[in-house]
């Protein structure tokens, strides 16, 4: 059975680096050195602001150490057809199961590793305690997170216990007093409970396996979950087949397409305006890149960097809308229309500098709000207008004309 789960990892390992060429492209990349570099600029500016015994600061750390203890979930690759296959090999499921463990703790401990990591220079600033200390603390987050791992293998066979279930106590409740306990009170005795809790879960999985069926509903529908979650995180940089596009009402939103004329030079206009409003595929990628361009607009001080930060961020909104021109291709319907390829053109080229002009306001009204600073706020709302003028009359036309050429229409991922 490990010998499956190494043949399975090797596949899903090899599928991660397939969609992590498109999320790491060099428009990525530079939006992500963009944003780690006003992040840590930011994070570094206001380290400067704080001193010691800052009376909040005790909590702030038990609260990051506690949310950073849940990143990071049991990957044990099952399948649908794992109920029926493996089921007569029920029992050997626990080396199988033992594996996935194993390789979801070591992955989970790089997560724990570089969040306490960028949690050091806030400590030594707010409670210059010792490094002995420091290295307990990374321990003491090591070892929970082995624990909780090992409560996730028990979450996968029939173990009725209400108190195992219980995901407030053993996540939030219990990890938070003994990290509390060690980082107020003293590190040695916070490790031991950890040592104790780990190993109070490893002995009642040994248990489970022994005596307990799988419970398989439950486990193949967990790991279906955990790989739904990652599907959504790469469609937002390419199409991913496990994931379709659903469509809603959004009956709030009727007003707007009622403004748009019912022509036949407006008919792609309307069919364009519909799909981004109704549709969910290209609709939340365009909300979760403006929300995040907002977000890391309030966090950075620098005017230079904020002006940098709203044009990439334009772009990237821009260069992902692009594929949305071809979403209506595989529809028989859209060839009959007595609609020319220029009208079409026109008609997206409406329809995407709508959506960017939305995107420019809320991005300046962010930027207006969070400092206070109108000339910037002004001068980010202009250069992003002169931006999406540029964007919409040249960089589009062309980029469309090159992917009808080459009949690359469906991939949003590719580099430019």
């Amino acid at each position: 059975m490990t010998n499956l789960f190494s043949q399975r990892l090797k596949k899903h390992l090899s599928e991660m680096a397939r969609y992590l060429r498109y999320v790491f492209n060099d428009h990525f990349v530079i939006a992500l050195m963009f944003m780690v570099g006003g992040l840590g600029l930011g994070y570094s500016n206001g380290l400067k602001q704080l001193s010691v015994d800052v009376w909040w600061a005790p909590y702030t750390v038990v609260a990051v150490l506690t949310v950073i203890l849940q990143l990071g979930r049991l990957a044990t690759l099952m399948e649908d057809a794992d109920v029926v296959f493996l089921l007569p090999r029920e029992h050997s499921m626990h080396a199988y199961l033992t594996k996935s463990k194993t390789y979801s703790a070591v992955m989970a401990g790089l997560i724990q590793l570089l969040g306490w990591f960028i949690l050091i220079p806030f400590v030594r600033v707010t409670n210059p305690i010792s490094w002995p200390m420091l290295i307990g603390l990374l321990v003491i987050q090591l070892v929970l997170k082995y624990g909780l791992m090992e409560r996730e293998v028990v979450l996968r066979y029939q173990y009725q216990h209400r108190l195992i279930r219980n995901g407030l106590i053993f996540k939030v409740i219990l990890p938070v007093a003994i990290i509390a306990l060690a980082y107020l009170v003293n590190v040695w005795l916070g490790l031991l409970l950890a040592i104790i809790f780990t190993v109070g879960m490893h002995a009642i999985s040994y248990k489970r396996w022994q005596g307990v069926q799988i419970d398989w509903k439950r486990a193949i529908q967990l790991e279906n979950n955990r790989m739904l979650g990652i599907y959504r995180f790469f469609n937002l940089f390419t199409n991913v087949p496990s994931i379709t596009g659903s469509v809603k009402r959004r009956r709030y939103l009727d007003f707007v397409l009622a403004r748009i004329q019912p022509t036949c030079a407006n008919t792609y206009r309307y069919l364009f305006s519909r799909g981004i409003l109704r549709g969910s595929e290209f609709s939340n990628l365009y909300l979760r890149l403006t929300l995040l361009g907002m977000a890391l607009l309030i966090f950075i001080d620098q005017q230079w960097l904020v002006l940098a930060l709203a044009v990439l961020f334009i772009y990237l909104i821009g260069f992902q809308l692009i594929p949305f021109y071809f979403h209506f291709d595989d529809n028989v319907f859209t060839h009959l229309y007595p609609v020319t390829e220029k009208q079409k053109i026109a008609g997206f080229n409406r329809t995407t500098t709508i959506a960017l002009v939305a995107t420019a306001i809320l991005f300046s009204l962010t930027v207006l709000i969070a400092r206070l600073d109108w000339q910037t706020a002004a001068l980010s709302l202009v250069i992003e207008l002169v931006e999406i003028f540029l964007l919409v009359r040249f960089y589009m036309p062309t980029r469309l004309r090159k992917k009808n050429n080459s009949g690359n229409k469906l991939d949003p991922g590719a580099n430019s």
